[in-house]
């Protein structure tokens, strides 16, 4: 995992993006309580999420009693699916404005509301384009837009998505949260297409991220009270040997020890050290970009490396107000799992040292 901003997701639902033939068909309607394709067998990896939506009516299969799941999806489809899903109002819409579609053709409604929601768009040449396929650039977007995906920050890794692309930072997202990944570990494919396998993968997987979310939050939430207490110890002589202090101006966590020794040694009884973090989920924790550290199996041990590796950053700066020893935006980033769903978050923290006497 790399360092980047909130991420929530379903594990068991990591998915890709791949292409295939092109759907010339329209999908024919099929009984809900008996569908079943015989070209989407049990071991099929889509199998689950294809029978989810077909079974809601979502998506449809052919007459001759295929799904056809390596088949490319369209623009016109694709819009059906999504709006679908996400329960728009596909009768009272506005004309979205494509001067190649009309409200007499059976996409119009699909493709209205999800423009009237701002989820979709046309080209530049006023067109939507309703048989194209979707590339996997089109579908990161409309995604990201429509199931409102915590947005990223980590660098692109991809070399065949520039930094100045219209879609980079919908890429950035959907990878970030697990709802794709590359092709490889440095390419995208931004221009290929997708199917009809993958699309009901990525819906179902996006319809579960609202209780994702909900848990992941809920735990981060959690979490980021414990870490963020303003907590002071004092040594057997009522001394302030150490504390910790959060400001939410600057999402900052200040740990500062008033002794090398003795009040480094106490900064573990602080912040991101709690004894709580474990029982929220937390399993490790990594420091800047350094190894990560399991704090799970031996408290102790674990304690002592995250103070080592804080120490190491420490340098003696011109001005001492702040401490002695000063290590400033140092990144520190929790992970864990809470009820089967995997999560990180994020702290900028400060670690000030006065030497003592």
């Amino acid at each position: 995992m790399k360092n980047s901003a909130r991420k929530s997701f379903l594990s068991a639902l990591s998915l890709s993006l791949a292409a295939g033939a092109v759907v010339v068909a329209a999908p024919a309607s099929a009984d809900a309580a008996t569908i079943s394709f015989k070209d989407v067998p049990t071991d099929l990896d889509h199998h689950a999420s294809i029978m989810d939506l077909a079974e809601r009516g979502i998506l449809q299969g052919y007459e001759d009693g295929t799904f056809r799941p390596d088949e490319k999806l369209t623009r016109a489809h694709a819009s059906k699916i999504l709006a679908m899903s996400l329960g728009l109002d596909t009768t009272n819409v506005k004309d979205p404005g494509f001067k190649d579609i009309n409200e007499n053709q059976w996409y119009y409604g699909y493709v209205a509301a999800l423009a009237n929601a701002g989820y979709l768009s046309g080209f530049e040449d006023g067109t939507f384009r309703p048989n194209a396929p979707m590339t996997r650039a089109q579908t990161a977007k409309i995604l990201d837009l429509s199931y409102k995906l915590p947005k990223a920050q980590a660098d692109n890794p991809f070399t065949d998505v520039r930094n100045s692309a219209w879609y980079v930072d919908h890429v950035r997202t959907l990878v970030e949260n697990k709802v794709t990944k590359g092709k490889t570990a440095t390419t995208f494919e931004p221009n290929a297409n997708v199917t009809r396998a993958h699309m009901a993968s990525f819906v179902v997987r996006s319809e579960n991220f609202e209780k994702v979310a909900k848990i992941v939050n809920e735990t981060k939430a959690q979490i980021r009270a414990i870490v963020n207490e303003n907590n002071v110890i004092e040594n057997a002589d009522g001394e302030k040997v150490a504390q910790a202090a959060y400001d939410p101006t600057t999402d900052t966590l200040t740990m500062t020890a008033y002794s090398l020794e003795e009040g480094v040694k106490a900064i573990q009884g602080l912040g991101f050290f709690s004894d709580k973090l474990p029982a929220l989920g937390v399993s490790d924790i990594r420091i800047g970009d350094g190894d990560l550290i399991n704090v799970v199996e031996n408290r102790e041990v674990a304690k002592q490396q995250l103070q080592d590796a804080m120490v190491d950053m420490l340098e003696a700066p011109s001005d001492t107000s702040n401490g002695d020893l000063v290590a400033d935006n140092i990144k520190v980033t929790l992970f864990g799992h809470s009820e089967g769903v995997e999560f990180w978050e994020y702290f900028n923290v400060n670690l000030h040292v006065f030497m003592g006497e």
